[in-house]
């Protein structure tokens, strides 16, 4: 049973950190995934603590990426969910080249478009909607030994409330 959840939770892993250098061992690259509530005190932007959330608020997720190996990690992609209930923030992710999806397994350029049929029968693309991102992907290459990368994003508590207390939590389960 220990070697089937071993196997799996490399898998996912492997799938969450998305490397795409072959290697015969896992490398040990550690990430890790934080939330705080963006708010404005005397004009500065303030990062929070953030372990519920209510509509309207803003919050900053940032995903680090840390090689604790002696050899470079090649094909770094980092991927940062965007939660259901949340939107994306326009212009907000760092670094600002970040490719979007609606589905979370087919990325493209920002801003998104998708091809809509006329009336004539002609077809013409249209952006989609900020509020249909559910994910970020970042091509971050090399991450040598002792290294480290970050990619971040905000997003919004949409104004529907869940069912409940009125709160929501700030980050997403896994």
């Amino acid at each position: 049973m220990r070697t089937i959840i071993q196997r799996r939770w490399l898998a996912l892993l492997a799938a969450a950190l998305a490397l795409g250098s072959a290697w015969a061992a896992p490398p040990q690259v550690v990430s890790e995934l934080t939330v705080a509530q963006v708010t404005t005190v005397d004009g500065k932007t303030v990062l929070k603590p953030a372990p519920v959330s209510k509509p309207g608020d803003i919050l900053e997720y940032r995903a680090r990426y840390t090689n604790h190996s002696a050899a470079a990690v090649l094909g770094l992609v980092a991927n940062l969910p965007i939660p259901a209930g949340t939107t994306l923030v326009d212009r907000s992710q760092i670094p600002p080249d970040a490719l979007a999806s609606t589905d979370s397994t087919h990325f493209a350029p920002l801003p998104l478009t998708r091809a809509t049929r006329l009336a004539d029968g002609s077809e013409q693309r249209v952006l989609v909607p900020i509020e249909e991102y559910r994910a970020l992907r970042w091509s971050l290459g090399t991450l040598p030994p002792g290294g480290s990368a970050q990619v971040q994003a905000r997003v919004r508590v949409n104004d529907v409330a869940p069912a409940g207390n009125g709160t929501a939590p700030a980050h997403p389960r896994g």
